[in-house]
């Protein structure tokens, strides 16, 4: 299981007392893994694939995986789709290359000394 991204979360995270944050992480995984976690079949902490589903505790990590995995998936696994990848599409990129053409051929005559676009 390869997660698709891992970015830090924007307000979780562990706050120590010398002012350090550890910033705690989100994953990005694929339905069919998220799946597999759900099933039981991966550790929810570890990432960690079992030969069985819900063992009794994870054999890396020491997770109570029949006990606690449910819950945990319950409480952090939000259901909506994430997006990754550009914001726009190809189709949104090539209709708006003429816009910006225009622009930076107005801002160069703006200020025809500027040659590095600033």
């Amino acid at each position: 299981m390869i997660p698709l991204a891992i970015e830090n979360h924007p307000t979780q995270g562990i706050y120590l007392p010398d002012g350090r944050v550890l910033g705690d992480q989100v994953l990005s995984l694929k339905p069919e893994d998220t799946e597999r976690i759900r099933q039981g079949y991966v550790c929810i902490k570890c990432l960690e694939p079992f030969d069985r589903a819900w063992p009794e505790r994870c054999p890396v990590c020491g997770l109570a995986v029949r006990r606690d995995q449910a819950a945990f998936f319950a409480q952090e696994f939000d259901p909506t789709p994430v997006h990754l990848g550009p914001k726009t599409t190809l189709e949104e990129e090539r209709a708006g290359i003429h816009e910006r053409v225009r622009k930076e051929e107005e801002r160069k005559r703006a200020d025809p000394h500027d040659q590095l676009g600033r």
